[in-house]
């Protein structure tokens, strides 16, 4: 195994949170939440000048160094020079306090230094810029014991890459892992513990521009998004006010835009004026290898996979059953009710699938259920009409919407995947084809119904989309521009519906519950939890 050198500013996460330092080292985790940005900025600003004099000693800010006695490395913040002694000052944000991490944090740095140096370095200072003071640290031969038995662990962490269990108390509030980490929502699925808190919402609120007119042009201008057709300006939007883009038909977007956004860690998507889904532009491969492993491994397992497949299928029936029930508390009728007493069934012999073409049939026998009454949940049905699924080309209004709407959602999932770490090329239920989103797909069945159908019947119901939004010519049917901006209305006002979690009984968005799906996902596929239960609405 080749060592690696610890990067000092994870050594002290050791001793405060082991499950905080395995995720930022091993998986290499980079959240951030209002605490690091404010320290990111702080950090930056204090870059400005390389060397400066502080009254009677002179500072040298930002010297990387490393050792090879120690294996650790990592940027100093500062090192200052007085009176013939040098020594290092680490910058923390808050107030001034007595805190044995940011002790050892100090340590390993004078470590470097006197590597570096070959001199003794009897003290450092930790400067809080809150209080607008610092504290003296003494490097004690306690000190530096701790410190070392430290990195030891640290480098055991690494190598037995083992997630050390949750914490789970004060510790986790204000920690910028949290989300990843789901100490709460982990403790009470293994044991059944105090509810779950509601949590935070993470740094990308689901703020999506969208744009579909043909011949649009979008470029960047001081630190805007200008969205012009024919030259004239037609929107002007903040860039920190979008957390992607997705573009359908011919759209165009100037590469010093698309530079910005990768920058920024913003995706841009890609579709079809049909419907169909063509790619993203995203930053860069998540870092977490560890957990694609896990997800390649288990594809191997075939009685894991197996697990995870029914779950998505018990999720997608669950969940057309459930919306069913719903539209027939007023319908009241009798067809309705005896397709839900047929998902009944189906769903209980999905436990039972003893392989993944057995799971296949049920699957279809339920969809097929399913669609044979969605006609019934249409209130305009003089100019709406279903008579079943079709697609490649969608021929008539209702596929049209439905196929479109799944692109979205398809979009939708495949970037809480990547956010998570997990491949969504990599399934469990789908195939794994040269260019197929597998996972993508697998994690999309239990959503389809709750957002997308549920989204194309408010589109009809409440007449926001009508039968002159939809062009069709050689059995082909498409939408026009209004009836497209129409339907991702409907979608994205689904998709922003909070709705009660039926297990952690708190609220969050169908998009946070996504994203909440994958993260748990990831959790059985690192075996931190036994099995993945799909989201089932009430």
């Amino acid at each position: 195994m080749i060592e690696c050198k610890l990067p000092i500013s994870a050594v002290a996460e050791i001793l405060y949170c082991p499950r905080n330092f395995y995720y930022r080292v091993v998986e290499q985790a980079q959240d951030y939440n209002e605490h690091t940005l404010e320290g990111k900025f702080q950090e930056e600003r204090r870059e400005e000048r390389s060397v400066q004099w502080r009254s009677d000693r002179k500072q040298h800010r930002k010297i990387y160094l490393d050792s090879e006695l120690y294996k650790i490395a990592g940027t100093l913040d500062v090192v200052e020079e007085k009176e013939g002694l040098i020594y290092p000052v680490e910058y923390k944000k808050g107030e001034l306090r007595n805190n044995l991490n940011d002790d050892v944090q100090v340590c390993c740095q004078a470590l470097l230094l006197e590597e570096y140096l070959n001199q003794e370095i009897n003290q450092g200072y930790i400067f809080y810029v809150e209080s607008s003071s610092r504290r003296v640290v003494a490097l004690s031969q306690e000190l530096r014991e701790l410190t070392i038995h430290t990195i030891e662990q640290g480098r055991c962490i690494i190598e037995e890459q083992i997630l050390p269990d949750p914490v789970n108390d004060q510790r986790c509030n204000g920690c910028s892992l949290v989300e990843r980490c789901l100490p709460q929502e982990t403790a009470f699925i293994k044991e059944g513990t105090i509810k779950p808190r509601r949590p935070v919402p993470t740094a990308n609120l689901g703020r999506v521009l969208y744009v579909d007119t043909p011949g649009a042009y979008l470029k960047k201008k001081d630190g805007r998004i200008l969205l012009t057709k024919d030259k004239e300006i037609v929107k002007d939007i903040p860039m920190n006010a979008v957390d992607q883009i997705v573009l359908i038909g011919p759209v165009n977007i100037s590469s010093q835009l698309l530079q910005e956004l990768l920058k920024r860690s913003i995706p841009v998507h890609f579709g079809t004026t049909y419907g169909n889904y063509l790619g993203w532009l995203n930053p860069i491969l998540s870092k977490n290898s560890i957990l694609r492993l896990a997800q390649a491994r288990t594809i191997d397992n075939s009685s894991k996979s197996l697990d995870l497949a029914k779950a998505f299928i018990t999720g997608k029936l669950a969940n057309m059953r459930t919306l069913l029930m719903r539209y027939n508390r007023s319908l009241k009728k009798g067809d309705i009710t005896a397709v839900v007493e047929q998902l009944s069934k189906i769903i209980k012999k999905v436990a039972t699938a003893k392989s993944k073409d057995v799971l296949l049939g049920y699957e279809g026998n339920g969809s097929k259920e399913y669609f044979k009454v969605f006609d019934s949940l249409l209130k305009n049905n003089d100019d709406f009409y279903f008579i079943g699924r079709n697609r490649r080309p969608p021929r008539d209004p209702i596929n049209t919407m439905l196929s479109y709407g799944y692109t979205l959602l398809n979009k939708e999932v495949i970037n809480e995947l990547m956010r998570v770490g997990l491949d969504p090329y990599l399934g469990f239920y789908h195939s794994n084809l040269y260019g197929r989103p597998a996972l993508a797909l697998d994690m999309m069945e239990e959503f389809r119904a709750i957002i997308v159908d549920s989204a194309v019947l408010t589109a009809i119901n409440t007449g926001m989309v009508n039968k002159d939004d939809f062009e069709i010519s050689f059995e082909r049917c498409q939408m026009t521009e209004k009836g497209r901006k129409a339907l991702f209305q409907a979608y994205r006002n689904r998709i922003n519906e909070e709705i009660t979690h039926p297990i952690f009984e708190y609220k969050l968005s169908y998009r946070r519950i996504i994203e909440l799906q994958a993260r748990i996902l990831a959790k059985v596929l690192t075996n931190e939890l036994e099995n993945y239960h799909a989201f089932l609405v009430r």
